[in-house]
């Protein structure tokens, strides 16, 4: 098989024992799963680990099997990102060349040999779920409890349900945004396997990794640590430059109102607000930052504007609780991703 991804060491962890959660609602669904993998179509494989590739922003499981013909083929398994599974205690050893393993995951789409992980069972003794039976990631993070009210400090994104809403794109285009939609194949133009953080919007929606926000003097850091991305917030402008340089996560510019920071972004390059959303250089993106007083949660709201793909806004939020996790080093490795074969290979 022609793989996409190279494997590299990255420091161990003792791998940990996770219970397999009820079915979560389609709907809720990360919009990537769907596009790679059928939710209605759970796998079964059994064999022998050949290869285990802990990267990100994917890592893979390589499994020698048979098939019901009874010959020997190599089956591979999509699993999250290395940061992810680090931050759940599985680290680069828990999947060991040679042993066996019976994995529990969901049809490729366009691969027949190819799954995403949702629960493998190890030689061991131990259980590792990442997906619900329906297809919904696990993850979890410290919890600290926030009695300051500010924004600053590291958060973690909450998970479905609660963890904020996502728009319809299609509920907006332009004639010209659905002709580009249409254009689009997410597989292949997705920015994340180029190893780029796609957009402030992307950012944020990034489940299983933590992100900070400190102020230094006259301006806010926003560091995500999906794809090691820094944001600078200028505090001391009203305008943005004529001459700022366009750049994947654009050119922000904040303000507090009633507490709350305000953050306008502008000047993007060309590309996607999300993997499944196309825009083009107009774009312009308001976020509000606003601590909950009841809960201490970090509520983004989000409202995007591109007058040439969308008729209107476009609206969303994401929803954090702060942590005590550390943000690592994430790293990447370029490929075309989730395991599948470029046409004509």
């Amino acid at each position: 098989m022609d793989r996409r991804y190279h494997s590299r060491s990255c420091h161990a962890a003792i791998p940990v024992l996770m219970t397999l959660l009820a079915p979560a609602s389609a709907a809720l669904a990360h919009h990537g799963f769907d596009t790679h993998y059928y939710r209605d179509r759970p796998v079964l494989i059994s064999g022998t680990i050949a290869e285990f590739e802990y990267i990100n922003p994917h890592s893979f499981v390589h499994v020698e099997t048979t098939d019901d013909s009874g010959e020997t083929v190599e089956r591979w398994c999509e699993m999250q990102a290395s940061s992810q599974l680090r931050i759940k205690g599985i680290g680069a050893d828990a999947l060991r060349v040679g042993d066996p393993i019976r994995i529990e995951g969901f049809q490729a789409r366009r691969d027949p040999l190819g799954c995403e992980f949702a629960t493998g069972y190890l030689a061991d003794g131990t259980i590792l779920t990442l997906r619900t039976s329906g297809g919904q990631s696990l993850f979890a993070a410290p919890w600290e409890p926030d009695e300051t009210g500010s924004i600053f400090g590291t958060w973690f994104r909450k998970s479905f349900p609660g963890a904020g809403v996502d728009p319809d794109p299609m509920d907006s285009y332009t004639d010209a945004g659905a002709a580009a939609h249409a254009a689009n194949d997410p597989l292949m133009a997705n920015p994340v396997y180029r190893c780029s953080p796609v957009s402030p919007v992307r950012a944020w929606s990034q489940p299983g990794l933590p992100t900070e926000i400190r102020n230094e003097d006259d301006r806010i850091v926003i560091r995500h640590e999906f794809m090691d991305t820094e944001r600078i917030v200028r505090m001391n402008m009203e305008e943005h430059p004529a001459d700022a340089p366009r750049t994947t996560m654009g050119h922000s510019i904040g303000r507090f109102e009633n507490g709350d920071l305000i953050v306008h972004t502008a000047l993007f390059a060309e590309g996607l607000l999300r993997s499944d959303f196309v825009r083009t250089m107009d774009l312009e993106l308001t976020e509000r930052f606003h601590v909950n007083p009841d809960n201490g949660d970090l509520e983004v709201t989000w409202t995007a504007f591109d007058p040439e793909f969308h008729d209107g806004a476009i609206s969303g939020s994401r929803i954090l609780m702060r942590t005590t996790l550390p943000l690592g080093t994430y790293g990447c490795t370029p490929g075309v991703g989730h395991g599948e074969q470029m046409p004509g290979d």
